[in-house]
């Protein structure tokens, strides 16, 4: 919630009025993005909670953008990451030090506010993702991770307007219910909520580095298993070039 404020507080205080003139993001494109995260899983254990953190994790992004009829657009989205977690406490071990490769393949159906700078949307989505598979005991301080595949619905809102210098940024919220189908976890798991928050920079129209940009976002997800629930929060940053249309 702070980091949701400081957001807000930032964004109002170097933003301006803007015009769908000054907009790139209203454009029909594809977007393709890199960049790096960090990520964080949590979960309750009878021997004390069971924090694993992630290195950097690469992380590749691909979004299309259909054209705006009617004030209505559609936005299609999929990303690939990869983890590699480490235990937090060096009392607990984790079994599983390979890779973890995470795919997530989302549509939003967005309606457009009359002067086009205030986006809302609902969004569906099929995900992969991370888990702890296996907690550590009071026999052995042994835990282990997996993969957790789920459907997500939900809401949100994207804002626009213009920094102090004219360029364009935006930012957005979301909060999606997420539904487990499967998984390959000793922990049965099944519902639980995430709330993702980001910051979308990028540079003017008729620029040397027109269609480059930023984005910056925090995820947190909480989902109810058999023990009690498991947090997964992720933090990131990345680079993007959209193909204007």
């Amino acid at each position: 919630m702070k980091l949701l404020m400081f957001i807000f507080f930032w964004f109002s205080a170097c933003s301006a009025a803007a015009t769908s003139e000054d907009l790139p993001f209203l454009d029909e494109n594809i977007k393709i993005g890199i960049g790096l995260s960090y990520s964080k899983l949590e979960s309750n254990s009878f021997v004390g909670n069971y924090f694993l953190l992630s290195k950097s994790n690469p992380r590749f992004e691909i979004s299309y953008l259909s054209p705006v009829l009617d004030l209505y657009r559609h936005k299609f989205t999929a990303y690939y990451k990869q983890e590699v977690f480490q235990v937090e406490n060096p009392s607990f071990v984790v079994s599983t030090r390979e890779t973890q490769g995470s795919l997530a393949l989302g549509w939003q159906p967005t309606w457009l506010s009359e002067d086009k700078v205030f986006h809302r949307y609902f969004r569906f989505g099929l995900k992969n993702s991370s888990v702890v598979s296996e907690l550590p005991d009071t026999t052995t301080l042994k835990g282990d991770i997996a993969n957790r595949y789920s459907l997500e619905a939900g809401l949100g809102f994207t804002w626009y307007a213009l920094t102090v210098s004219k360029f364009p940024v935006g930012i957005d919220a979301e909060i999606i219910y997420s539904q487990t189908i499967f998984d390959h976890s000793k922990i049965n798991y099944y519902n639980g909520f995430t709330y993702r928050f980001g910051i979308d920079f990028e540079f003017k129209k008729r620029t040397l580095f027109t269609g480059w940009g930023f984005r910056a976002f925090y995820e947190f997800t909480e989902v109810k298993n058999e023990f009690s629930q498991t947090i997964d929060k992720e933090i990131g940053v990345l680079l993007n070039k959209a193909f204007i249309f």
